[in-house]
């Protein structure tokens, strides 16, 4: 290093300190708390609710991607499914039978014979017919989305770390999705979080 003095108003010589090669592991000791948990880590859950009808698997067990966890009871989701079956049926048939009015009925006002107002109705009619079909889809299409989440399968190949369920329990899905099964995906590899 280089000092200019500012006493002499000049500048001193550099000093070097020497020493000799030396060869050796550098260690250094950390000290904290903290927890140790996998490097990837899956939260398995449900979104659909229901009572737990069978449990596959158990703490410690391995999994693999896509295989069958858990099974939610059915009998209450097929029920609903035939339902708003039968609700589209009724929905389709009150379309069928609005169409067929309206298409009649328009013969007659270019007749004369009826008012373009009582037309005007049964456009509305015809129209509220076919919304309420597309709204019987959209309600069978969840009950059948429902029915497909109450198998619940594994996300990722690993170990099952955590189980919070067993057999006749409720699991019910409000406005999040309850934490069934924490897989771990390799246990070879580990983090601290301090």
């Amino acid at each position: 290093f280089f000092i200019k003095s500012k006493f002499t108003g000049g500048e001193e010589k550099p000093r070097y300190k020497t020493a000799e090669v030396d060869r050796g592991s550098i260690v250094q000791f950390v000290t904290a708390t903290g927890t140790l948990n996998p490097v990837a880590l899956v939260n398995g859950g449900t979104q659909g609710s229901g009572t737990v009808s069978a449990v596959n698997v158990d703490f410690n067990d391995r999994v693999k991607r896509g295989q069958l966890l858990l099974k939610i009871e059915p009998t209450l989701l097929q029920a609903v499914i035939k339902q708003t079956e039968a609700q589209l049926e009724a929905a389709k048939a009150q379309y069928v039978l609005a169409d067929s009015n309206y298409n009649r009925n328009a013969k007659l006002v270019s007749q004369g014979f009826i008012s373009t107002a009582a037309l005007e109705q049964l456009r509305q009619t015809l129209d509220s017919a076919r919304a309420q079909v597309k709204v019987n889809e959209a309600q069978l299409e969840r009950a059948r989305a429902d029915m497909a989440n109450s198998i619940i399968r594994s996300p990722i190949d690993g170990g099952v770390i955590s189980r919070s369920v067993d057999v006749g329990q409720t699991v019910a899905a409000s406005l999040s999705a309850p934490v069934i099964f924490t897989i771990a995906e390799d246990l070879r590899k580990m983090q601290v979080n301090t």
